[in-house]
């Protein structure tokens, strides 16, 4: 049987590794000129990840209702 506390923890440690990922594509970014074509590849990974911390903050909420019990 699934443990939403597990699952609340995996998802805030999920979140966290996006969220380091998105600080070192826009370092790297920074570092280019800004007609550089990779910059526009990085900016669309960075939206995909981004994307993605969204609905996993979606998830941490309903997790963390059934935690307390919240509706």
């Amino acid at each position: 049987m699934p443990n939403p506390r597990d699952d609340l923890r995996a998802t805030e440690d999920s979140i966290l590794t996006d969220a380091t990922r998105v600080v070192a594509l826009e370092k790297k970014k920074m570092s280019l000129d800004p007609g550089d074509p990779e910059v526009d590849r990085l900016s669309n990974k960075i939206e995909r990840i981004a994307g993605g911390i969204e609905d996993k903050a979606k998830a941490e909420k309903v997790l963390s209702a059934e935690i307390t019990g919240d509706d």
